[in-house]
């Protein structure tokens, strides 16, 4: 017996009545048919997504294994009304199963040709019927933004309450004085990480995790709800295969922006002198989708196993890696880090050149192929990058922008390759880690990296000086 209830139904039935009323249908017509029920599977979630679904996942395993001869369930869309492909999984799993269907109305026999046909007439129209479902609830949910109804989470400062029949917030007071907190003291010339290390130290705590971060605090000062306002529809989810999602922003002028009929924690005049502070005092990445760290993903914090992050600070004539916790461990100077590395592996790649030359393969064509892998992901890039264009995730403004900085990338990597063969700047026979790093791209080096280590850990103390460094390395290599 398979129940489902839908998340929609789930808002609005609390008590499970659903669940409880389907099951003593299902029970019932069980007994009148002389049936053995072996197995219940039963879940609140939305049809959609098969992948989303732990139980009918186990259903269809148990199908396979031959664990039962029919699945009982109210209706052919209780099975799933998602993709034509994911609904063709669940069919063709229990047709070469020969499990058939049975629902109080009709038995299934899916290698029966006329079922067959039958049910897939059924699932077309439960994908229509879901597709129509889904239009009134973004429709329905778009008015009641627009009216000042506000349908997410309650954010930290508000818990969730009603305005008459729209959904609103209630300010949290404990919570809310925290969040005026944040505001003053941004407009007053504190940063984030300050602030949330006064946070920490103060007691307050997070609705999720631990502590307050940069981040915790830079999205609650960027958040209008706090004055008072309404956003929606600001992003979106794009699923990818095996149910995966990865968030995207919408245009702004997709955006809904209206005036909420909650009460506001910050007046508007305080919230947009922090955006104008934010605007001045921030930087806005220069990043374009490239590597700019050579260790990137590799090196983590000895103390607290947080990944470390390189940041360059022109005025001291370095870059630092160093731990996003404030205050956890000194920052590594990263040229005294990477001389530190190169001097730790150096044993182990002196048997490196010499396995290479008993094998006859040399440094150079190790840096061909690696240069030529990289051009081979920017292609990969660019084809994403049409994808997105056709989906319109991405405007044509964004695209030439994002194509332009593959261009370039694409531009340096096809000089390097040239050098390299005409002889200008390849590495001699025998060369070292450092000249070979030298003639590769920050996200050619992190490859190189990866290549020889999976994972570091770097350990300094609070008056050790820049050079010394406590390194773990966990080497790929077996030498």
């Amino acid at each position: 017996m398979y129940l489902r209830k839908s998340r929609a139904e789930a808002l609005e039935d609390n008590a499970g009545a659903t669940l409880r009323r389907h099951r003593e249908i299902l029970l019932e017509n069980a007994r009148q048919r002389g049936l053995v029920i072996s197995e219940i599977y039963e879940e609140v979630v939305s049809g959609e997504n098969l992948y989303a679904r732990p139980e009918m996942l186990r259903l269809l395993a148990d199908a396979e294994a031959g664990k039962f001869g029919a699945v009982l369930c109210m209706d052919i869309d209780r099975l799933g009304r998602g993709s034509m492909s994911q609904q063709g999984v669940i069919l063709e799993t229990l047709k070469a199963a020969g499990v058939r269907i049975i629902t109080p109305q009709k038995v299934y026999d899916l290698n029966d040709e006329a079922d067959e046909d039958y049910t897939e007439l059924q699932t077309f129209f439960a994908r229509k019927e879901l597709k129509l479902i889904k239009k009134r609830m973004r429709r329905g949910m778009v008015k009641t933004a627009e009216e000042g109804g506000y349908l997410a989470n309650a954010p930290y400062g508000y818990r969730k309450s009603r305005a008459g029949r729209l959904p609103s917030l209630a300010i949290d007071q404990e919570e809310a004085r925290y969040v005026r907190l944040m505001f003053q003291l941004y407009a007053q010339g504190e940063g984030c990480t300050a602030i949330a290390g006064f946070l920490n130290s103060s007691g307050a705590r997070p609705r999720r995790g631990g502590a307050f971060s940069r981040t915790t605090v830079m999205a609650i000062l960027k958040n209008p709800v706090y004055m008072g306002k309404i956003l929606w529809n600001r992003s979106k989810f794009l699923r990818q295969g095996g149910g995966a999602c990865r968030k995207v922003e919408n245009d702004r002028a997709d955006w809904v922006v209206a005036e909420g009929v909650h009460p506001a924690i910050v007046p508007e005049a305080l919230f947009c002198q922090v955006q104008q502070a934010m605007q001045h005092r921030s930087r806005p990445s220069c990043r374009q989708g490239g590597v700019v760290n050579p260790f990137a993903g590799l090196f983590r914090c000895a103390h607290c196993g947080q990944v470390m992050q390189l940041r360059n600070y022109p005025s001291r004539g370095a870059g630092y890696l160093l731990c996003t916790n404030k205050g956890c461990m000194p920052a590594a100077r990263f040229p005294l880090l990477q001389a530190a590395v190169l001097r730790a592996l150096a044993p182990r790649l002196e048997a490196l050149h010499a396995a290479e030359g008993q094998a006859g393969r040399s440094l150079l064509e190790r840096q061909l192929v690696l240069l030529q892998r990289e051009g081979q992901r920017l292609q990969q890039q660019r084809a994403r990058l049409c994808d997105l264009l056709e989906q319109g995730v991405y405007t044509g403004e964004t695209f030439r922008e994002r194509s332009l900085s593959l261009d370039r990338r694409q531009e340096a990597l096809t000089a390097q390759q040239e050098r390299l063969r005409a002889g200008n700047g390849a590495p001699r026979a025998g060369a070292s880690l450092a000249q070979v790093l030298a003639g590769l791209p920050p996200e050619g080096q992190n490859r190189l990296w990866k290549l020889l280590f999976s994972s570091a850990r770097c350990r300094r103390e609070k008056g050790w000086p820049p050079g010394r460094f406590v390194l773990e390395l966990q080497l790929r290599l077996r030498l």
